[in-house]
């Protein structure tokens, strides 16, 4: 598998954006949960205050930090040309 570091700030993006205002999807919660709690050292938590009371545009400044790390800015940006 390549790329292994970039899952975890995917995964947490993926996450904040289902715990938003409106966007909530109890199975993507679940899954993510799961893997958070059994597969990483992740705070859920702490996740999920995170996100609370946030809209899916307030909170992509801050999940944009966290993708940073990975080349997901690079890949939108070849897939946008």
């Amino acid at each position: 598998m390549k790329n292994t570091k970039e899952i975890i700030p995917i995964l947490t993006a993926i996450y904040c954006i289902n715990q938003t205002n409106g966007n909530t999807d109890t199975e993507i919660s679940n899954l993510l949960k799961y893997l958070f709690i059994n597969c990483t050292n992740a705070n859920v938590n702490m996740l999920t205050l995170a996100c609370i009371g946030k809209s899916k545009e307030s909170i992509m400044p801050e999940l944009d930090e966290i993708l940073k790390d990975t080349n997901f800015k690079k890949y939108m940006e070849r897939k946008n040309k």
